[in-house]
């Protein structure tokens, strides 16, 4: 049930974050397949761990929230550095 939960919730995050790379299919390298494939693995981990506590579902949409603006605070502060590190 747990594979199942993280596959669901793999797959959900990979349509999310695919969805606007649609456009831009001619700049696919194997580094942002890597980032395309990283960044959903995450989440999903997450939402698995949430799900092992038995959190309920919109304290799951909550925590996303929480993390997103933590990450956005966190761009804004460490902009520069961030996409250094990021190419």
């Amino acid at each position: 049930m747990i594979i199942g939960t993280f596959i669901f919730y793999f797959v959900l995050f990979i349509i999310i974050f695919s969805y606007p790379g649609l456009k831009q299919k001619d700049n696919c390298n194997s580094k942002s397949v890597l980032k395309l494939l990283a960044i959903p693995a995450l989440l999903g981990l997450g939402m698995v761990f949430l799900t092992v506590i038995k959190v309920y579902f919109i304290y799951k949409i909550f925590a996303l929230i929480a993390l997103l603006v933590i990450f956005v605070l966190t761009y804004w502060q460490w902009g520069t550095q961030i996409a250094r590190w990021w190419k």
